[in-house]
């Protein structure tokens, strides 16, 4: 099953170009990668045996991305739930409850499965609405280990992983911020308070100010495409936190159109080959921010929504453009242009 997921993901990925050396995609024809992805399917047991073994955890989380990437949120959703069931089963999310004898390469890859698939879950709640179903207030996972002997470029490449993740664990108290319950019974409403409208900014203000010197320059050092590419992952996600903030804050919708600003004309620098190899998920991340952008507009008595109305626009047209390269792009571009004319 495992197997027929990467395949699935794999050919997926190569139908789309995403590949950064286009030499791997000369030669026979790709297979259809609906066809690894059904065989995958048809291997998922009815019952799961208890064992620690990641394959199954490995499995549903390419499913969820395959599912993701297309399009099909019912499938997202599925392969999710069955990720989390055996993370609730297995203790996954808690390493006291690993097993002890493992190897320290085993624990990092152990560690990195469980943080990208929670940066899968936050992502996904943050673009479709649903709850957070890993909260990691209840995690007592460590991050993979960075050594000293590490190639410097693996180095960068792992600490920008690093703080990815960092913003992600943010941007999931950003979200319980601005949709967390509002008719909650006194009685429990002490013990889940929201934090201060300032605590979110000064939280990002603090990552920022810690984020590791290496990464300050990525271009400067290291020019290999996925320290590229993680520094587009950067700017986008500290984008998205730092918006969210603000609108949690309530800040001067002035500020929001320039953050955002900033984050088309870094946008329109990248290449457009960092599009393709993130895939759906810089679509989603533009489109929440554009429907921000939309929410902003309405503040200080709507003085601002020509300007948001241009920004918006503006992202519309910038994912349409992708739309022959990702799949969900022509869609999201068209949801942009519409919230675009609602203002």
């Amino acid at each position: 099953m495992l197997l027929m997921a990467l395949c699935a993901v794999s050919c997926q990925t190569a139908s789309l170009n995403a590949v950064f050396d286009h030499t791997l995609l000369n030669g026979e024809p790709l297979p259809d990668s609906e066809q690894y992805f059904d065989e995958a399917v048809s291997r998922i047991p009815t019952r799961i045996t208890q064992s620690q073994d990641l394959d199954y955890l490995r499995a549903f989380g390419l499913l969820a991305v395959y599912s993701l990437q297309r399009g099909s949120h019912d499938d997202l959703h599925r392969y999710l739930g069955l990720y989390h069931a055996l993370v609730a089963q297995h203790g996954f999310h808690d390493e006291s409850r690993w097993p002890k004898d493992l190897a320290i390469i085993d624990v990092d890859d152990r560690r990195r499965l469980f943080w990208c698939m929670y940066r899968l879950e936050v992502h996904s709640a943050c673009v479709l609405g649903h709850i957070v179903r890993m909260p990691e207030s209840q995690v007592s996972v460590l991050y993979p280990r960075i050594f000293p002997t590490m190639e410097p470029e693996r180095q960068a490449w792992t600490a920008g992983w690093d703080y990815i993740t960092d913003l992600f664990r943010l941007l999931e108290y950003a979200i319980f911020s601005l949709r967390g319950c509002k008719n909650r019974k006194a009685v429990l409403a002490v013990f889940c308070d929201r934090p201060s409208p300032a605590t979110l900014l000064d939280g990002l203000a603090r990552l920022k100010a810690s984020k590791p010197r290496i990464l300050e320059d990525p271009d400067r050092d290291f020019q290999s495409n996925r320290c590229k590419y993680m520094a587009v992952q950067i700017t986008c996600t500290e984008t998205l936190v730092n918006i969210m903030a603000l609108l949690y804050c309530q800040a001067p919708a002035r500020e929001i159109m320039e953050i955002t600003k900033t984050l088309i004309e870094k946008m329109e620098a990248a290449p457009l080959i960092m599009f393709k190899v993130a895939g759906s998920q810089i679509v989603h991340q533009l489109l929440g921010v554009g429907h921000m952008l939309h929410n902003a507009s309405r503040h200080e008595h709507g003085q601002h929504r020509a300007e948001a109305e241009r920004l918006i626009a503006f992202l519309g047209d910038l994912v349409k453009n992708l739309e022959l390269d990702i799949p969900s792009a022509a869609e999201a571009g068209e949801r942009l242009q519409r919230l675009a004319e609602t203002i």
